[in-house]
């Protein structure tokens, strides 16, 4: 069973993502749209960082990692607005992998 912090958390992040991802087609008709394929890593890193922020890692190392991952993936999701895909898709590579290390 999920617990309800966690669902509090996964939902909040889906609307702040919905938002995020809503804010570059809101910026104007020059900025293309991401590809498919990064669209979709940008979802799945998203929410495996939520499902390890809803476990709440207590260790300041395994803390630390979370904290990379959320900025690691922050930043990607400015350069997604900006169009800059490849750096996008850098970061949210290195933020996947201390995701799914948290995950497990």
């Amino acid at each position: 069973m999920i617990k309800p912090a966690a669902l509090l958390n996964l939902a909040i992040f889906s609307v702040a993502a919905a938002l995020a991802c809503a804010a570059p087609a809101a910026a104007g008709p020059n900025i293309p749209k991401p590809p498919p394929d990064l669209a979709n890593l940008e979802r799945e890193v998203s929410l495996k960082i939520a499902h390890v922020r809803g476990e709440g890692p207590t260790d300041p190392v395994l803390r630390q990692k979370l904290h990379d991952a959320e900025h690691l993936d922050a930043k990607a999701e400015q350069e997604i607005g900006a169009g800059d895909f490849r750096s996008a898709e850098d970061d949210l590579v290195k933020a996947n992998a201390l995701a799914t290390e948290l995950a497990h």
